[in-house]
């Protein structure tokens, strides 16, 4: 665990990277260390283009159309979008397509500033190689257990801060961010046509902000694929994207859900046309799905994901995700902190404040350690506020629910780290007694979905594995935060949220 995150901090400076400190050197060196390796994976550049598909859901098939201008967010270093393919085997029937996760950005108090930047906007200044050196678990086809271990891969990455759907050019108060994820998806989805005449299977899998990427964009890469290949079989996978976020019911600042539109342009400002709209990147052929769906009513990703299982009955969706995952408590904290900002009860500040159980470690004073340990813990019967509890007796909540469609499954494993398909150690990761590499190739390969799973109170199971490399963690042996870790005794999160009956297992 330590090696793993290790790597990712000297590359990627935490996964909302910023370019505040002078880093020359260090890319320098890393551009030299990349001429010496040679990676399995084809850098694609796109160029703006128009994409048409059929869409054989909804009241009348039609053409959808979608003009689109891929591009990164245009600061130093995320201008210029490509992706990456590995080919396995010619005249290959099997496809991966795996979004890649870094965060999300909606307002001036996180698109921009010193530690306060909360999305990965450095694509341009990772080496290529990169990607074979950091991402393993689904991507690394050397381990038998791989259930994708012959599919061909397409690797989206991510420079937008905008979960992969937005289509906009969004002026804030320090500057312009290019939101254009959307045109990024659609022109891999215009490659994949151009290069795939048949498919078989096809797996779409993503982590973190990949993870919503993969669900909101998966009604259109489905009838992409199934116009290619009517009998292709589709499924995917949301890694740790369980969408628990603030709501007009209590928020002191707007919803989150409406943001989708204000910020990143889902609706009047998206780049997708059909039958009946125009302007929108939203599945409208999705029962239930119309163009203003973010602005109206009650939009969730858990009612996203209900909505889009019961159009494609025959498709299995899943999700994953850690029953204490530190990163989205982490931006679950944000949301909130971003509220009180523009609600004037919280001043903005770049500041640092220096992490009290680690040494030599600091993190913005406003928004806390991305780990989670800095949220605050809250209790069992806490809601609405924005704290560790609160955010994980939701996540169940959102899971058990969606389960009632009979084509979603869920996997609650134990710990707090945050995502595990791209880590090895997705292999060895068990939950419930169910090995994660076992159930997702059921979820992908099987004849019927698998069953749910989550951890339990068995041997403290949800919290002595799948753990942060933090000193509390370490010190305590099971998964904690700064709140829990300062009591006398020392407290678990599973002991604090009120066990299973407090968060809902």
């Amino acid at each position: 665990m330590k090696i793993r995150l290790i790597t990712i901090f000297l590359l990627f400076s935490q996964i909302y990277c910023t370019k505040d400190k002078d880093n020359t050197q260090e890319l320098l060196a890393t551009a030299f260390i990349v001429d010496l390796v040679t990676s399995p994976f084809t850098r694609i550049t796109p160029q703006p283009g128009t994409f048409t598909t059929q869409v054989d859901h909804g009241a009348t098939p039609y053409t959808y159309t979608a003009t689109f201008d891929p591009k990164c967010s245009g600061t130093e270093g995320n201008v210029d979008f490509y992706f990456f393919r590995k080919t396995v085997a010619a005249n290959n029937k099997k496809l991966l397509i795996n979004f890649m996760g870094g965060g999300a950005c909606w307002d001036n108090a996180n698109c921009f500033g010193n530690n306060t930047v909360t999305y990965f906007n450095q694509l341009n200044t990772v080496p290529d190689f990169a990607l074979d050196l950091l991402f393993k678990g689904v991507i690394d086809q050397t381990v038998a257990e791989n259930p994708f271990r012959d599919y061909d891969i397409i690797f989206v990455p991510y420079c937008s801060g905008d979960l992969h759907i937005g289509s906009k050019d969004k002026t804030y108060a320090s500057g312009t961010i290019k939101h254009h994820g959307y045109d990024n998806v659609i022109s891999v989805l215009k490659f994949v046509q151009n290069s795939y005449s048949q498919l078989d299977r096809v797996f779409v899998t993503g982590q973190s902000a990949g993870g919503y990427g993969a669900i909101l964009n998966y009604p259109i890469i489905r009838e992409t694929i199934t116009t290619i290949d009517s009998g292709a079989q589709v499924r995917m996978l949301s890694d740790a994207s369980n969408a628990v976020v603030p709501t007009g019911a209590y928020t002191i600042g707007p919803a989150f859900f409406p943001l989708l539109e204000s910020s990143w342009g889902v609706e009047t400002n998206g780049i997708g046309s059909g039958t009946g709209f125009s302007s929108s990147n939203l599945p409208i052929w999705v029962n239930g799905i119309g163009t203003n769906y973010t602005t109206t009513g009650s939009p969730s990703i858990n009612d996203f994901f209900k909505k889009v299982a019961t159009e494609y009955p025959g498709d299995v969706l899943g999700q994953y995700t850690a029953l204490f995952d530190g990163n989205q408590r982490f931006f679950y904290h944000v949301m909130g902190q971003v509220n009180k900002i523009n609600n004037a009860t919280l001043t903005y500040s770049t500041a640092t404040t220096p992490d009290p159980y680690q040494a030599g470690k600091s993190y913005s004073i406003i928004y806390g350690d991305s780990d989670g340990s800095s949220v605050p813990d809250g209790s069992s019967s806490s809601s609405n506020d924005y704290t560790t509890c609160d955010w994980s007796k939701q996540a169940v909540s959102k899971m058990k629910d969606a389960s009632s469609k009979t084509n979603y499954r869920y996997y609650i494993g134990p710990g707090d780290i945050h995502t595990i398909t791209t880590y090895n150690d997705m292999y060895s990761l068990k939950s419930g007694g169910v090995k994660f590499s076992t159930w997702l190739n059921t979820l992908a390969n099987g004849a019927s979905p698998p069953a749910n799973v989550q951890c339990n109170d068995s041997a403290g199971s949800c919290v002595n594995t799948n753990l942060f490399d933090s000193t509390i963690n370490g010190n305590l042996g099971k998964a904690t935060s700064d709140e829990s870790y300062g009591l006398s005794p020392k407290q678990d999160m599973y002991t604090t949220c009120g066990e299973a009956a407090g968060i809902g297992l």
